[in-house]
């Protein structure tokens, strides 16, 4: 017997994502909002040794802003995202409504998820992107730099931003993507 989408839990897409996000969104986006923020302090604090230090600290102060936003987004999705086992542990023995009334709030909620959890992505990915943006803008050497150590600095400025624009083609490709699939679902009859 088959079942209807409605008969069934809804589920990640895949079986690791779940532990992927959270890893990303709990554990490496504060460490690199930290990074950014210490990183504009000490452009703050020393301003005279950088070639822009305002634009880096701007894009250093975006970056942080783009990482506390994907954890809080990531947050949020969570709360909406539970399965089969934790409904068991939330009802213990108490009674607990038919599985097909917790299916579809399930299903829901699962949608809320996926949602929150796509936002968090494009934060993260943002944040990647403004973090290299601030740190190319960092590593350019100040005027009085001796031309080994210009080169040395703009070497490691040009390798960044390679790395930069590569994120930030993926990040817009696939937001196309997705903006793609959702316009086609509801052209869909």
């Amino acid at each position: 017997m088959s079942q209807t989408p409605r008969d069934r839990w809804a589920i990640p897409p895949k079986i690791g994502y779940v532990n992927a996000a959270q890893n990303a969104h709990f554990v490496a986006a504060p460490l690199l909002a930290a990074a950014a923020i210490g990183i504009a302090g000490v452009m703050a604090a020393d301003g005279d040794k950088f070639r822009w230090p305002g634009p880096a600290m701007t894009l250093m102060t975006v970056c942080a802003v783009f990482f506390v936003s994907c954890i809080q987004s990531s947050f949020n999705a969570a709360t909406h995202l539970f399965n089969p086992a934790d409904l068991d542990a939330w009802y213990g023995s108490s009674e607990k409504p038919p599985d097909t009334v917790l299916m579809q709030i399930q299903q829901r909620d699962f949608q809320i998820w996926k949602q929150s959890s796509r936002r968090a992505v494009r934060l993260y990915n943002w944040g990647v992107v403004t973090l290299g943006m601030g740190t190319a803008t960092a590593l350019a050497p100040h005027e009085s730099a001796s031309s080994a150590h210009a080169a040395c600095r703009w070497a490691a400025c040009a390798f960044v931003v390679v790395a930069t624009v590569r994120v930030a083609v993926t990040t817009t490709a696939e937001a196309r993507r997705v903006r793609r699939n959702r316009h086609s679902r509801r052209q869909e009859p």
